[in-house]
């Protein structure tokens, strides 16, 4: 997929790539700036019941809808590009993800096609979700199949936050683009979960961090909200 990597549509590769990157082939990312570095806080290896953990929290979320802010940081540090959107998660493998600054896109799920959408440059492409649900880790928080979660490891980490919950998950496939995946999670007064915050790290060491907001796991997304058609005028690229 080529990009027009002008100042003005910088932030697109970068958004796109850190959301759902082993799709695009190109290079995904990890870590919270405010969290120590995983390299200094996941000495635990990974276990089973870490994973059962893990997959007890998703689990409980069903579905929700967020705000988020997104950051998209180098190998050292230095902030690239910063963004905002919504997303939206329902499962089994329904996902809808709207970049709104600085630059629209869009990425959907409808459970067969990941779609990628540019209006700026009037293209979409289409991937098939089977063939890339088993390598792209965030699509774990989409589905409960225990076939799935055979191909990764998870490290549970300790937090300094009350009643809240960190998770490293890795592929164990040693060539995939994306190296770790960290969820983390803050328990509500009403006993609920919700998921704060997510990270990437990519084989470069390139770093996407998306902070969620007004999260929500009570109502429903809407199902049109994951479905795409193609406006008229914009260019597919069917790669399903």
């Amino acid at each position: 997929m080529l990009f027009n990597f002008t100042k003005k549509t910088f932030f697109r590769p970068f958004a796109l790539a850190s959301v759902l990157l082993p799709v695009l082939s190109l290079y995904q990312p990890i870590a919270h700036a405010d969290q120590a570095p995983l390299s200094n806080t996941a000495v635990a290896e990974p276990t089973n019941e870490a994973k059962g953990h893990l997959m007890t929290t998703l689990a409980k979320l069903a579905f929700f809808s967020a705000d988020f802010s997104q950051k998209i940081l180098d190998g050292q540090g230095q902030v690239l590009q910063e963004g905002s959107g919504t997303l939206a998660i329902s499962k089994p493998n329904l996902v809808n993800w709207k970049t709104i600054t600085p630059d629209e896109t869009l990425i959907i799920s409808d459970g067969n096609t990941l779609w990628f959408y540019d209006p700026f440059i009037e293209q979409a492409s289409a991937y098939s979700l089977a063939k890339s649900i088993h390598n792209t880790p965030i699509l774990l928080l989409t589905s409960d199949e225990p076939t799935l979660w055979q191909q990764y490891n998870v490290i549970e980490q300790s937090v300094d936050v009350d009643n809240g919950l960190r998770f490293v998950v890795m592929p164990k496939d040693a060539s995939s683009q994306i190296k770790k995946l960290t969820l983390s999670f803050t328990e509500t007064k009403t006993n609920d979960i919700e998921l704060s915050e997510f990270s990437f790290q990519d084989a470069t060491g390139q770093v996407s961090q998306i902070i969620l907001g007004q999260f929500n796991a009570k109502n429903k997304p809407d199902a049109s909200l994951f479905t795409f058609s193609l406006p008229e005028g914009v260019r597919l690229e069917d790669k399903r």
